[in-house]
Formats: C-alpha cells, sequence, structure tokens
C-alpha cells in the first residue's frame, strides 16, 4: 500500500484542528475502531488490516499506521510503548493512549502546529 504523506496528513491534521476541543483527551470511535481497506488484488471488501508484531514493537512502522489511521489496531502495550519513547504520559484507557499517539506522531511532522495534549 501507498499513501501520499502530505495529502493523508492533511486529512488527519485538519480533522484534529476541527475536532480536538471535542474529543476531552480521547480519541474518537473512528480512530478506536478503524475500518479495513479493500484489497485491490482480491476484490474483498473491508478485509485489509495492517499486520502488527507483538514482540517487535521497536519494528513498528507508527509512520504507517499514522497515514492510514489505523493505529487503533495497535495494542495497549504497543502504543504505551512508542509514548514512553516520546516522552508522553502513557498510563490510563486506550483511547487516551491512542490520542496521545497520534497526537504526538502528527506533532513529529509539523512542530508547530496543534498538537500539544
Amino acid at each position: 500500500m501507498e499513501y501520499d504523506l502530505k495529502e493523508k496528513y492533511m486529512e488527519i491534521a485538519t480533522y484534529i484542528w476541527h475536532n480536538k476541543s471535542l474529543m476531552n483527551h480521547r480519541a474518537p470511535e473512528v480512530w478506536m475502531n478503524p475500518v479495513p481497506a479493500d484489497c485491490r488484488l482480491c476484490e474483498q471488501n473491508n478485509c485489509v488490516r495492517p499486520v502488527i508484531l507483538k514482540k517487535k514493537k521497536k519494528n513498528i512502522n507508527w509512520l504507517f499506521l499514522l497515514l492510514g489511521q489505523w493505529l487503533g489496531c495497535c495494542k495497549l502495550a504497543q502504543l504505551k510503548y512508542f509514548c514512553e519513547h516520546t516522552k508522553n504520559h502513557r498510563t490510563g484507557a486506550k483511547d487516551r493512549v491512542l490520542y496521545l499517539t497520534y497526537l504526538g506522531l502528527c506533532k513529529q511532522l509539523d512542530p508547530e502546529g496543534p498538537f500539544d495534549p
């Protein structure tokens, strides 16, 4: 799969810009339960999900998951791992840690953007 970095990032950044005040430091449902993509090869609908190795957290492609809005496919331990290494608060429910992960990744791409928790 391929993503246009600028296009997908702007989609996510715009969503955050318009909805951050409504999120209450929690990831919205659309982030918590990402919709699987359609397969271009077999033409099945809603069947493509990312493969995320449980034991190799350091090998997770965070940018790919962000652009596909598939960070919600990660387990809580994986999200906590990301927050630990970006020096974000990493305790709480999955929706809170997922919210911090989205903001943290967006802040890495645009440090001047509205991505402070």
